[in-house]
């Protein structure tokens, strides 16, 4: 068994939640770096077909950009060990760092009130937003509490009344959450796959949506690597398979009509990976 310290732990974790989040996560970064993510064939809104796959990925966006539960109830842990202790001592201090789920819940309510019927996202996306709307009050609630001090004048009475259902909310937003990620991936990864079969070698949407397939193939690799020591040797095979996706990106050449924010090679898109092979490299040390 890898024993690690609580930083290196803590580093582990938020990069295996960086790479889980796959073709998801890297849209972000390309819209970020103001890269056009439709070049990524990540979201792809002229086919009417998938406006609602389109739709579900933003909601997803939304909501992974602020909120990762697992973090929130770590710290939530960290930050109140009175809260757990026995004699019930007053509280002189209350942390819930997390804000609300207000703009995630609207975005998914959108995507669900879509007509088109997508099986295997409709359901789980039912389990999330449900998730959501019994999170999102406690969330609001906690977050008063720490913001008006209110557990200096009740000594903690709320912050007790409250926890076990703040916890248990948490927790089960998180694998909501996990488990609508695994299917939304899997359904991009479908999309995109016969995308890519369709595109001609050489041009730069074939070859972003090469390199963001490399990038969740590499993160399922993580992922096992990380469950199952076994299982590291197939992240070098994975970032060598990247490498190669993502220095063949940064050989295209620019295009001197498109304007430098639109540049469709788009080098902070490849930095953005380089990036990420690094802390992936990172991460493996760690593991072994």
């Amino acid at each position: 068994m890898t024993f690690m310290s609580r930083s290196s732990r803590a580093t582990a974790t938020r990069l295996c939640v960086y790479l889980s989040l796959g073709a998801v996560t890297l849209s972000l970064i390309v819209s970020l770096s103001a890269c056009n993510p439709d070049i990524a064939g990540l979201v792809v809104p002229e086919k009417q077909e998938s406006e609602k796959l389109n739709a579900y990925v933003i909601a997803y966006n939304k909501l992974l950009q602020w909120h990762d539960f697992g973090h929130i109830l770590a710290d939530y842990r960290r930050s109140n060990p009175k809260i757990n202790a026995k004699g019930n001592p007053p509280l002189d201090r209350y942390s819930a760092s997390g804000n609300d789920v207000d703009a995630p819940l609207q975005a998914f309510e959108r995507a669900m009130a879509i007509s088109e019927s997508l099986p295997e996202l409709d359901e789980v996306a039912k389990s999330l937003n449900a998730a959501l709307e019994t999170v999102n009050p406690l969330l609001k609630e906690a977050d008063t509490y720490e913001k008006t001090k209110e557990y200096l004048s009740d000594k903690g009475v709320k912050a007790r009344a409250m926890d076990d259902r703040f916890v248990a909310a948490l927790i089960a937003a998180g694998k909501a959450t996990s488990t609508f990620g695994t299917a939304l991936s899997q359904q991009t990864l479908k999309r995109d796959e016969a995308e890519l079969a369709s595109l001609t070698p050489g041009t730069v949407r074939f070859h972003k949506l090469r390199v963001s397939l490399q990038v969740r193939k590499l993160a399922a690799a993580v992922k096992g690597g990380l469950s199952d020591k076994e299982q590291v040797a197939a992240i070098a095979v994975s970032l060598q398979a990247l490498g190669l996706a993502n220095a063949e990106l940064g050989t295209l050449k620019r295009d001197p009509k498109a304007k430098p924010a639109w540049d469709p090679v788009c080098e902070m898109y490849k930095s953005s990976v380089d990036s990420l092979m690094g802390a992936t490299r990172t991460l493996v040390g760690l593991i072994e």
